[in-house]
């Protein structure tokens, strides 16, 4: 079972100017795997990353005015790269992490 987030920006924008500085941010990341039709992937480095059902750990759907974020996994790596993520957006703008009930995350 996965859990799911939603990341707000305070200025949109912002994010409407830099999804592709987000985006090369994201492929920039150790536990970057792909990006498919929709999202931008990650899996973590760890052997027993996604053992079984899981092509992935992360994914991130670029939405209009948000990013939405599925995780099916958080291994060390993935906790690592989704910190270091979170906190270059917040050095470049004000964000907001909610969770799947609305809810401020502790990301």
């Amino acid at each position: 079972m996965s859990a799911e987030f939603q990341l707000f920006f305070n200025d949109e924008k912002w994010y409407v100017a830099h999804k592709d500085k987000i985006a090369n941010k994201i492929r920039s990341l150790n536990t970057y795997t792909k990006k498919n039709d929709s999202a931008y992937l990650l899996s973590g480095t760890e052997s027993i990353s996604n053992e079984g059902n899981w092509l992935f750990d992360v994914r991130f759907f670029f939405e209009d005015k948000s990013i939405f974020i599925e995780i099916s996994a958080h291994p060390l790596s993935i906790e690592k790269d989704l910190e270091a993520l979170f906190t270059w957006l917040r050095k470049q703008t004000g964000i907001v992490i909610l969770d799947e009930d609305g809810e401020l995350t502790g990301w």
